[in-house]
């Protein structure tokens, strides 16, 4: 792919290679400060100015309408300078692609060009803010494997435009995958192993998460923790003399996360092409998000405690390259609100095993054929959830366990907050087993299962010693892909085991 497959649609919106953006984008960028002053403006104009400018417009006082029709006039003036001067960065502004990359370039007196390879995407998604929506344009940003701040936006373009570039990305990343530069035997480009194979692949263009009735989002988030915090903060505020100052925190707090949970489960769809799962939702800010399946590594579904009265469950995931949540607002979790047998089958989809394996080993309600469980010594420290958390193993020809490495574990925990999650072997980063002094007491140990960063984290929590450690070392015989040599299947042997004690000043590395 070059930028010769890619012209513009005027000669005018081309410099250098480099396709502008929108004409509209200044303003657009800025568009929050432009409301703010317009606010400001409002909220000084009270009853009694109102009166005074039209008894003065009345009575056609040339000495007041004059002074108006200046600043109205200054006013326009200066607006008209600052777009001609937004002209200015505009034209400084652009993408392209190339057979390697896209590239993005800004900046009028500091240039800034920045570039992200095929191989490196992570996702390529379509957002549109509430005025961008007004105005018919979208941005399309590019989350590549650099960490923090990595993510290259371009906007704004027309909607169309936007959806041809996403697709154009989505193409040039899937290609790259498909057929990646070797390193090394076996292993792309890119540190993933292309022969690994996912299980029984889905049909392309699949609906694997239907819109969301409105009704159940709005429901879901009555009955959301932080809802009901917030209700009863206002009974309190209502009922008693603490007054309205007493609230603010609260409201603060909460009411974000409130807003937040409707806004990501708007009509939430997802449907499947290739390996690529894509997702929409949003209220305020619609947003198009494209997730490939290979760099999904844990999977969760978790239901609380008021959920169950309507049978609900949600999925998360954690997306290597995302982290908890991605740094421009989009989402990790796959179903916001949803039956358990939706999930169930989201779980499928994204997850290492198949509809019988979870079926048997991954009911998400409770534990059915566990490989480690807590202790009857372990109610001392897990008085509520002891009967309910241990870890399963699943093998190749089902449950897991002795010499052989696993393909898969599952944990369990939450008497009230019910959780399941799970993981394919060879994305656990790394092992730690920790004891804590009341543990060691009680001869207990919790293995911690490190992750990449994101909303799923695992962990046997309070299994035996012996068990923690057989737990340990059956892990470590799991195959690692490495990112500069092919994929092996021998044991690890010189991963190294630290025992951390939870005390002040304790750290230790796996």
């Amino acid at each position: 792919m070059n930028t010769a497959d890619n012209p513009a649609d005027n000669p005018a919106d081309t410099t250098g290679g480099f396709r502008r953006v929108h004409p509209l984008t200044p303003l657009l960028r800025f568009w929050t400060l432009i409301l703010a002053v317009l606010a400001g403006l409002v909220l000084n104009l009270n009853l009694s100015s109102l009166q005074t400018i039209w008894t003065a417009l009345s009575e056609d006082n040339d000495v007041v309408i004059w002074p108006l029709l200046a600043s109205i006039g200054g006013f326009v003036l200066a607006c008209v300078l600052i777009w001609l001067l937004s002209l200015i960065w505009w034209k400084a502004t652009g993408f392209r692609l190339t057979d390697e990359e896209v590239q993005h370039r800004r900046g009028v007196l500091n240039t800034q060009l920045r570039t992200a390879r095929y191989d490196r995407i992570q996702a390529v998604d379509l957002v549109e803010s509430v005025i961008a929506r007004i105005f018919r344009v979208a941005a399309v940003r590019v989350e590549t494997a650099g960490g923090n701040n990595s993510a290259i936006e371009i906007a704004f373009l027309r909607r169309a435009e936007a959806e041809d570039l996403r697709r154009q990305l989505i193409d040039a990343t899937h290609a790259r995958r498909a057929d990646p530069e070797p390193t090394q035997e076996g292993v792309g480009s890119a540190g993933i192993d292309p022969s690994r194979d996912r299980g029984t692949p889905v049909a392309t263009g699949q609906q694997v998460v239907p819109s969301i009735p409105i009704m159940r989002t709005l429901g879901s988030t009555a009955v959301s923790l932080n809802t009901v915090i917030t209700v009863l903060a206002l009974l309190i505020v209502a009922v008693t003399p603490l007054g309205f100052t007493a609230l603010v925190p609260v409201v603060v707090g909460l009411v974000p996360s409130v807003w937040n949970l409707i806004d990501k489960s708007w009509k939430f769809q997802a449907d499947l092409a290739g390996d690529i799962l894509n997702v929409s939702y949003g209220l305020a800010d619609r947003r198009r998000q494209s997730i490939p399946l290979s760099r999904i590594h844990g999977v969760s579904m978790t239901q609380p405690l008021l959920w169950r009265l309507f049978g609900w469950w949600t999925v998360s995931v954690s997306v290597a390259g995302y982290g908890v949540e991605t740094k421009q607002g989009g989402t990790t979790r796959l179903l916001p609100v949803g039956s358990k047998d939706l999930a169930l089958r989201l779980v499928e989809v994204v997850g290492p095993l198949d509809g019988g394996d979870l079926k048997t080993y991954a009911d998400p309600a409770g534990i059915t054929h566990p490989t480690y469980t807590s202790p009857p010594q372990a109610r001392w420290v897990s008085p509520v959830d002891r009967k309910q958390q241990g870890v399963t193993l699943v093998g190749e020809s089902g449950h897991g366990g002795g010499d052989a490495a696993p393909r898969a574990v599952i944990v369990h925990s939450g008497r009230f907050y019910h959780r399941m999650a799970l993981i394919d072997v060879s994305h656990i980063q790394e092992l730690t087993l920790q004891r804590g002094p009341i543990q060691k007491l009680l001869d207990l140990s919790t293995v911690k299962l490190n992750l990449v960063p994101g909303p799923v984290s695992m962990q046997g929590s309070d299994l035996t010693y012996t068990d923690g450690m057989e737990l340990l070392t059956v892990l470590r015989r799991r195959s690692l892909p490495e990112l500069t040599g092919p994929v092996v299947d021998e044991p690890v042997l010189d991963e190294p085991v630290v025992e951390r004690e939870n005390r002040p000043g304790a750290v230790g590395y796996d």
